[in-house]
């Protein structure tokens, strides 16, 4: 792959794909978040207030069996963290498990969650 011939045939779409599946730690994405005049331009045309942006997960393509094991250690640490306070006489604030990646199998799921949910409220008069 010639990237140099990618630019001289104007192939910017396929040159932007290619970037788009860099990893997130890529040097590239290192300099656009350290880049003060690109987070002003992000700033200024992000039309998404930050409770209308979906929760953050990793990408699938960067999540593998040693980030699975360290999402499974953290979400012990926390629950270990409640049990502590519970045991002493407090009461633990619920935490939220790590994020792990979604997939189209995790939306489908939830839709059909969804659907069933409107299904058993269409059941008994609700959600009309």
């Amino acid at each position: 792959m010639d990237l140099a011939q990618w630019v001289a045939d104007g192939r910017w779409e396929a040159l932007l794909e290619l970037i788009d599946q860099l990893p997130s730690a890529s040097r590239l994405n290192e300099a656009i978040a350290q880049d003060d005049e690109a987070a002003d331009e992000l700033v200024k045309f992000s039309d998404q207030d930050d409770a209308e942006r979906p929760a953050w997960s990793p990408r699938v393509a960067e999540f593998n069996l040693s980030n699975m094991l360290l999402v499974s250690l953290i979400n012990e640490i926390k629950l270990l963290s409640q049990t502590v306070i519970a045991s002493g006489g407090g009461k633990p604030k619920q935490v939220k498990p790590f994020p792990t990646p979604k997939t189209a199998i995790d939306r489908a799921r939830e839709r059909q969650d969804l659907n069933l949910f409107r299904e058993m409220q269409s059941m008994f008069g609700f959600g009309k």
